[in-house]
């Protein structure tokens, strides 16, 4: 025996190692093996036991796990100095068993107002890719917005959801009208379009130009399905956005660029909606992590709220279940905030819920 005696929780800890290691040889364990490629390879790691994660961030940690470094980075992170900034007030003794998120956007009825917003070339992150996202989000009940640089044919993902997705294009990209015309025919209800998605030389988004707004009027003109206009930033845009045709908006920020800078989609969000004035639903995307996140967007008069990077963590870990666990979390964390404030429906949620702090 070593002259150094283990102490109990040393002990304890290796048999800890040891359960974890039989645990890693299950579907789960094994995923965090081989995944990535090129000099940045992941080293070998286990990961931890899906139904032990209590949050979405943990879903990150368990990403890094299974990723190389460069694919890893593009779905690291979060700007939460918005978030951090607006608390959420709380209402005692009100009953809240008859909770009931349900929403209604343009013609279909949602269990809750989670979407999963659209990310190109999911392949990246997991061998199934979008088709896994799919498959997850449908088991979560929640809709999938499915980008035009899927790396699964649209056809295949729209046959693996109950749920008809929406499908978006770039209004810098020349052949978005065809590629949205082909969506709908192969049975996408909603299209969604994003501007300002150049970069400047500066590294930051670009300026919506009108050449955007053409791309908007015409696919409004072409598409027969209701439209929404991502990438708003102000509440100009947003109202030039609704003359173009545009049925929805989404407020939020083109997460190709660098603009670390850009005040949140969070913050803005309030400006935006009472611009909008209730003509069209206001969408929301940008760092969202929490269920206090979603209900803060909701509070602030958001329809609902679109999800990506967290999704992209399940995708990483644990494919479809990873996706649906990620969603069932945020679920289910709406519900409880919702709870605590006194609320159990989406349509008596206002501006009393929350309290936005100068700092902080």
């Amino acid at each position: 025996m070593s002259a150094r005696q283990f102490t109990r929780r040393e002990a304890l800890g290796r048999v800890g190692a040891a359960v974890a290691g039989q645990r890693g040889a299950s579907s789960e364990g094994q995923a965090a093996r081989g995944r990535g490629a090129g000099s940045d390879q992941p080293a070998l790691a286990r990961l931890s036991p899906r139904g032990d994660l209590v949050s979405t961030l943990e879903f990150e940690d368990e990403a890094r796990k299974t990723l190389a470094a460069s694919a890893f980075k593009e779905i690291a992170g979060s700007h939460r100095a918005g978030f951090d900034r607006i608390t959420l007030r709380p209402r005692m003794c009100v009953p809240v068993l008859d909770m009931n998120l349900s929403q209604s956007l343009f013609g279909e009825t949602h269990f809750a107002p989670i979407a999963v917003a659209p990310i190109e070339n999911q392949r990246r992150f997991h061998p199934d890719a979008e088709l896994a996202t799919v498959k997850g989000a449908t088991a979560a009940r929640a809709a999938v917005v499915v980008s035009s640089g899927s790396s699964v044919a649209l056809a295949e993902l729209v046959a693996a959801t109950k749920t008809p997705p929406w499908y978006q294009v770039f209004a810098s990209d020349p052949a978005a009208s065809a590629k949205l015309r082909l969506a709908v025919d192969a049975g996408c209800r909603v299209g969604c379009v994003t501007v300002g998605a150049s970069t400047s030389a500066a590294g930051g988004p670009a300026a919506v130009t009108a050449a955007d707004w053409t791309v908007v009027g015409a696919l409004v003109r072409s598409a027969n399905v209701p439209v929404v206009v991502k990438g708003i930033t102000t509440p100009a845009a947003a109202t030039t956005a609704i003359a173009r045709g545009a049925q929805g908006v989404i407020v939020s920020t083109y997460t190709g660029s660098t603009a670390a800078s850009a005040e949140s989609p969070i913050l803005t969000l309030p400006a935006i909606v009472d611009a909008v004035g209730g003509k069209v639903p206001v969408l929301v995307d940008g760092s969202f992590r929490r269920g206090s996140d979603i209900l803060k967007a909701l509070a602030f008069g958001a329809r609902a709220v679109l999800v990506g990077r967290p999704v992209m963590w399940g995708l990483a870990a644990y494919g479809a279940d990873g996706v649906q666990s990620v969603i069932e979390m945020l679920q289910t964390e709406l519900a409880r905030y919702m709870g605590m404030c006194g609320k159990t429906r989406l349509a008596v949620l206002d501006r009393t819920v929350v309290q936005v702090h100068r700092h902080a």
